[in-house]
């Protein structure tokens, strides 16, 4: 029910505020998404389940009737990018707020409101390079050169061959960014709920700000191959009659290190045989070594982790 102090537009389908100035008036809708910068004057969310955001919830007055200049009323979810004025929001689920949402905010009928200060993103969402809103969108780019920005619910975001450093910036609930590549930094910003965030094994990544609830950053294992400079069959390939030293390492499936005591991703052990081989096959061994572990925290090898010529050049295609 709206108390508004003029009739509400009732739009079918979701509510996208862009181009409004004054005081605007924004119910009934599921959930609300904010926009970086969409809010020149005052958010004021009357009655919401939940607001996250990365806009300070400042004091405010009980709920209670509202003087606005516009009134709209949808039935999905609101989408609000431009208001120059104040916006008040009344009578809607969730409320997801972007960096520089709103001038101030302040959440009076919110049954809560979750905010983390610890860090901002540099830049506002909506100027990524990559920047997807909306409902159940897919995209997939290459090797962006600063962010990735989603905003909604149950969108998919796949970032290939990156290779520079960049923000992923999650705005809603239900998001999945999957981010592969190597030797770069992937900061990681959560507004929302239940959102997943998942780069590869060469990517180093950390979660600046999270103002929500479930949301998770997952970094693949570095895996065992990556730590092996020479496999057993490398090491005997085309033997065939003398005597041979040969040294090859191997997968284990051990979670501990042996050698520097650390839990792992990938331990492999180091073997070394000293036998005499007729046509690829011992006949007499000498000495069959002892074992020798390391993991990806140890060892003094990692498998190549930069791109390789050809793919520099398919890179820059």
């Amino acid at each position: 029910m709206n108390d508004w102090t003029v009739d509400p537009e009732r739009v079918s389908g979701d509510v996208r505020l862009d181009g409004y100035a004054g005081t605007v008036g924004l119910s009934e809708t599921a959930d609300v998404y904010v926009h970086g910068g969409a809010v020149t004057g005052e958010l004021i969310v009357d009655d919401a389940e939940y607001v996250y955001t990365d806009v300070p919830a400042e004091g405010g007055g009980p709920p209670g009737e509202r003087t606005v200049d516009t009134a709209v009323a949808g039935e999905e979810d609101g989408y609000v990018r431009d208001v120059d004025g104040d916006l008040v929001v009344r009578n809607v689920e969730d409320v997801f707020v972007a960096d520089a949402g709103a001038a101030t905010l302040s959440a009076p009928g919110a049954e809560r409101v979750f905010h983390d200060d610890e860090a901002t993103p540099t830049k506002p969402p909506d100027d990524y390079e990559v920047s997807v809103a909306g409902w159940e969108q897919t995209e997939t780019a290459r090797d962006p050169r600063d962010g990735v920005a989603v905003l909604g619910a149950r969108n998919e975001v796949t970032i290939e061959k990156a290779a520079h450093d960049i923000t992923v910036y999650v705005v809603g609930w239900g998001n999945e960014v999957t981010v592969e590549g190597s030797d770069a930094d992937v900061t990681t910003f959560f507004v929302g709920r239940d959102n997943r965030v998942s780069v590869g094994p060469y990517l180093e990544a950390t979660t600046a700000a999270d103002s929500g609830t479930d949301n998770e950053l997952h970094r693949e294992p570095i895996p065992p191959e990556a730590l092996i400079q020479t496999a057993e069959s490398e090491a005997k390939s085309g033997l065939l009659f003398g005597r041979h030293r040969l040294t090859w390492q191997a997968p284990t499936d051990e979670e501990w290190c042996q050698n520097c005591g650390a839990d792992a991703d990938a331990v492999i052990v180091r073997r070394q045989s000293d036998a005499f081989y007729l046509f690829g096959v011992p006949v007499w061994t000498f000495d069959e070594g002892g074992a020798a572990y390391e993991c990806e925290q140890c060892s003094t090898h990692v498998g190549r982790v930069s791109l390789s010529e050809s793919e520099r050049r398919e890179a820059l295609r």
